[in-house]
């Protein structure tokens, strides 16, 4: 059975250690529920939920405020270590999150930056740039942020027949279009499945991107594991939530629809672009891997980033993910490196969940 919102991380040597450090949402089985009850437990607390629409495009509600914490512990070997220069992302506003940074711990020798991406171009993620001259033997620091987000959930416009696929996307689009790393947009057997479904005559062009997306729960069977090329999962027709997301981006590319991932803990999903009548973009975001959400959203677990293709001056390759980077000079004496915890603190609502998911083990 394919569950929604809480999915385990599969290994992936570029993000293990990010994913590593946040919130355990193994216990699949508690997934389906736990959206719905925190919904539930919002409107019990009185939270306003009624929509806040942006009259053409996505509407918002039940928005909620949650203390979180993002950053970098440090500790050093028996060598003392200088230039050090990490990176990590941190989130940043979107029509449904507003970020505001309450405080810092920052080391006072250490200079730090914020750096959106990508470069030249309408920015879909943030980096948290750190640089400290110099870390003792032994010693340890740590370069922390307690942050506010406010999360909202999504749901679909009342009409969604306004919407049109855009005849000709904008550069600021290029990002979300062709191929990225881990996806194939060009490969045969996705440019034929762009044309059946073309050739099916949807109505109007939510229509067609709702039968993208139906094809791909229909015919991609959820199963966790290493994280693979779209054209490798297209094979044997198997993957979870990166290669169901890819592969409905690759359709949507190869269909002339602008698409493009969003990254949040443990999970990601896609988003498409379409354009109203007036000529103005919309992101539509969608849950191929778990319970049916079209053109809608329920999750309170911040956005970590939105896109899948990254330059970055740290990598000579593109990034399909933007996973913390660390590097610093010491001499090569002893056996341990400097130990580099990446930290995502989600406060609350990682408690929230873990008494769900523990009601969940419980049979309750």
């Amino acid at each position: 059975m394919i569950l929604s919102n809480l999915f385990a991380p599969k290994p992936s040597v570029s993000r293990a250690s990010w994913l590593a450090c946040i919130c355990s949402l193994a216990c699949g089985f508690v997934a389906a529920c736990v959206v719905p009850i925190l919904a539930q437990q919002e409107k019990r607390k009185g939270r306003e939920d009624q929509p806040a629409s942006d009259v053409e495009g996505i509407e918002l509600f039940a928005p909620r405020k949650l203390d979180m914490q993002f950053g970098m512990r440090f500790q050093a070997n028996d060598n003392i270590c200088s230039q050090l220069v990490a990176t990590i992302a941190f989130p940043t506003d979107w029509p449904e999150q507003k970020v505001t940074i309450q405080q810092s711990r920052i080391p006072p020798n250490a200079l730090w930056q914020f750096r959106d991406l990508p470069l030249n171009a309408p920015p879909t993620a943030r980096q948290l740039l750190m640089q400290i001259p110099v870390l003792q033997a032994g010693g340890e620091l740590e370069f922390l942020f307690d942050v506010e987000v406010e999360k909202s959930f999504i749901n679909p416009p009342p009409d969604t027949t306004a919407f049109v696929i855009p005849k000709k996307p904008g550069r600021e689009l290029n990002w979300a279009m062709g191929n990225s790393p881990m996806i194939d947009a060009s490969t045969s057997d996705i440019k034929r499945l762009a044309k059946t479904i073309a050739a099916s005559e949807p109505p109007d062009a939510w229509t067609h991107v709702e039968r993208i997306y139906d094809w791909v729960r229909e015919n991609i069977e959820y199963v966790n594991g290493p994280i693979r090329n779209t054209r490798e999962a297209m094979k044997d027709k198997k993957g979870d939530c990166e290669e169901m997301t890819g592969i409905f981006i690759a359709i949507c590319r190869a269909s002339g629809i602008p698409a493009r991932c969003v990254w949040i803990p443990e999970h990601c999903y896609p988003e498409f672009y379409l354009e109203d009548k007036n000529g103005k973009g919309h992101w539509f975001p969608c849950q191929v891997a778990g319970d049916r959400q079209f053109g809608q959203m329920h999750d309170y677990r911040p956005i970590l980033q939105k896109g899948d293709r990254f330059k970055v001056p740290e990598e000579q390759a593109l990034q399909h993910y933007l996973s913390e980077f660390f590097t610093c000079k010491q001499r090569s004496i002893g056996p341990r490196e400097p130990n580099v915890i990446p930290v995502l603190d989600l406060g609350p609502l990682k408690e929230e969940i873990e008494q769900l998911q523990a009601a969940g083990g419980r049979g309750n």
